[in-house]
């Protein structure tokens, strides 16, 4: 009875969102901000690191014929999270774990918000990454109400897991890494009047504290805002204008904040400075922070390249004539003392498009370390014109071929505990 009780109490604490409007986060207490200046004033000092998180995907499909949800789609994902978190210059970029997981239970892809969510959140997990469930729709349904709502996301802050829908913006992953990374959603409180954030920066609390460092998002470089599902047009101006705060001031929010809740999701592209103080402080404190970091020399071999991902045919980078490449083959963390997991396989594409046939020549060029072991696999969709192993650099010459696309399949024999590299070009 008593494990049974535990349980029910470990589901209901799951239950409770990043969005939450009547609880706040003691980690702001210590560093509540307006913007990154504010850490400094108060003695947190924040260096300037940069660091490159791991995703690993748990996607949830019908069974294997699914190709909606492969590796190129990821790669999408994971190319539209580093845009959002490059522009606002954050410091933070995302990889993504070669080793993501399918589940074929077709009975998930309506994942019950409440029912099913919290216990899969707590069973698909991996060490040293952020870990993100796919699912086909995220479903709430109101307690004695029978019509069900879909959530685009949500982040379950017990299990440090993200669960998605498959059919959702390009900004919601990094809305929902952006709670992962301890931000609020600037319009939290905005309903009730003892927590609800003024629209003044100014006004404060009889402690002399200033309301917007205690209320909403506790950031007073994020405007107050009420919920703009309803308050914005698709366009994302905002339509709220006779909406008052509880003293009477009209709400200006900014409808381009990623943690804002827009009715189109699409015009989220801004974190402000003191929501990424707030990331990075949270990410400084992480225990995997240490794997994530770029300039630790230690971190080298498990740092993914430029060209990254590129494990599948699907994900192939594309490489363009006359122009050198230079891949690597990292490893991937694990969070297991003395145990990584090898990146083995690079896949590369060339499309020849002139009107006659073509004669290229591709080299793979000395490098200042030893050269690796390499199988090279070069075939288009009627036949294989190259497998070969090499051992040193070396020429190949490719004549008379056929117009189209050409895919590489280049395969690391093997495996070291430093990182290995190669360069590559093709020439016409």
């Amino acid at each position: 009875m008593k494990h049974k009780f535990l349980i029910s109490i470990l589901i209901i604490f799951s239950l409770i969102e990043t969005n939450a409007r009547l609880y706040g986060n003691k980690n702001y207490f210590f560093y509540n901000l307006s913007c990154s200046d504010k850490l400094e004033k108060r003695g947190i000092k924040d260096t300037i690191f940069t660091y490159t998180i791991p995703v690993k995907f748990f996607i949830i499909r019908k069974n294997d014929k699914d190709k909606k949800t492969g590796p190129a789609y990821l790669k999408e994902l994971i190319q539209y999270l580093n845009y959002y978190y490059s522009i606002n210059n954050t410091g933070i970029s995302f990889s993504l774990r070669p080793d993501f997981e399918y589940i074929d239970k077709s009975k998930l892809l309506n994942l019950q918000y409440y029912k099913q969510a919290p216990f899969l959140a707590f069973k698909a997990k991996t060490k040293a990454c952020i870990n993100v469930i796919i699912t086909g729709n995220l479903v709430k349904k109101k307690f004695l109400k029978s019509r069900k709502k879909k959530y685009a996301g949500t982040y379950n802050p017990l299990a440090n897991t993200i669960i998605i829908s498959r059919n959702t913006s390009t900004s919601t992953l990094s809305h929902e890494i952006g709670h992962y990374l301890g931000l609020k959603h600037p319009h939290r409180g905005w309903k009730y009047k003892w927590f609800q954030e003024p629209v003044s920066r100014t006004k404060k609390t009889i402690f002399g504290k200033r309301m917007c460092e205690k209320k909403g998002d506790k950031l007073c470089d994020t405007p107050a805002e009420p919920n703009l599902t309803k308050y914005t047009d698709k366009k994302c101006n905002y339509t709220g204008w006779n909406v008052k705060d509880k003293y009477g001031e009209v709400y200006k929010p900014d409808t381009h904040n990623i943690m804002s809740y827009t009715n189109n999701r699409e015009c989220r592209n801004k974190f402000t400075k003191g929501q990424i103080a707030i990331m990075r402080k949270t990410l400084a404190k992480n225990k995997y922070t240490k794997y994530w970091r770029t300039d630790i020399p230690e971190n080298k071999k498990i740092l993914p390249d430029a060209f990254e991902p590129d494990n599948y045919k699907e994900t192939a980078t594309e490489i363009f004539f006359n122009t050198p490449q230079t891949h690597s083959f990292h490893f991937i963390q694990t969070g297991k003392k003395n145990k990584l997991i090898s990146d083995t396989t690079d896949w590369l594409f060339f499309d020849l498009k002139a009107k006659r046939k073509n004669n290229i020549k591709i080299s793979f060029l000395k490098m200042k370390d030893k050269f690796p072991h390499l199988k090279i696999i070069i075939f288009n969709q009627e036949k294989t014109v190259l497998n070969k192993e090499i051992t040193k650099p070396v020429d190949f010459y490719l004549k008379e071929l056929n117009l189209g696309i050409y895919y590489i399949k280049i395969s690391n024999l093997e495996i070291k505990k430093n990182v290995i590299s190669y360069k590559i070009i093709i020439v016409k």
